[in-house]
């Protein structure tokens, strides 16, 4: 797709003829979409502990933990060698504009930079959940070091989705139903209604350490 400095005409999962508006002068050409991608990783490989996050970028509850309990967690366990945390990509939707735009927005930057900065990108979109745009998109993608115009262009082709559909797969195959849904080392972690999700993961990673 090509279109004008400020607004390009989005298909597929944006529908209802919504367009990105944005100062950003972007060229934004078709993109090839891409099948496959690592998923975003923060700790050591050979980690005796793998956290798999399942999130879906337009979800409160996601939000919530993604700015609150998950920080906690990355601070405790990730200053030593037995603790990784996985992120999947699973857009119920819960937005069917937001959860597949910041998905491939937070895929862009991966692909372009390192997985340290796709969770850098995911934090600080999760803190501007309430006020998505795709001007704010750009802006954060900017702030980590990644090419607005790029970020845009794969938001435009919608070139990770077949990423995001694949990771959705793997949720659905392993009995995701909501977001965020935790497990550790392969375990479902539930946590009770009016539950701690800090609380419950902690417990669940001390057990397997």
């Amino acid at each position: 797709m090509v279109g004008s400095a400020a607004t390009v005409g989005l298909a597929g999962c944006l529908g209802g003829g919504e367009s990105i508006q944005t100062s950003y002068g972007c060229d934004l050409t078709s993109q090839e979409p891409v099948g496959s991608l690592p998923q975003p990783t923060l700790g050591p490989d050979d980690a005796s502990v793998t956290v798999d996050l399942f999130e879906d970028f337009a979800c409160p509850h996601c939000a919530t933990f993604a700015t609150g309990a998950l920080q906690q967690l990355k601070t405790e366990y990730l200053d030593g060698k037995s603790v990784r945390f996985r992120h999947f990509d699973f857009p119920i939707p819960v937005s069917e504009t937001w959860s597949y735009a910041v998905a491939n927005a937070a895929r862009s930057v991966q692909a372009s930079l390192t997985d340290a900065a796709f969770f850098e990108f995911s934090l600080a979109a999760y803190q501007n959940q309430a006020d998505y745009t795709y001007e704010r998109l750009g802006d954060l993608a900017d702030t980590v070091g990644a090419a607005p115009c790029s970020v845009m262009r794969d938001i435009s082709s919608e070139t990770y989705d077949q990423v995001v559909a694949d990771n959705k797969e793997t949720g659905v195959k392993r009995g995701v139903e909501s977001t965020p849904q935790i497990f550790v080392n392969g375990a479902k972690v539930t946590v009770p209604r009016g539950g701690d999700r800090y609380t419950q993961i902690s417990n669940a990673i001390d057990a397997t350490l």
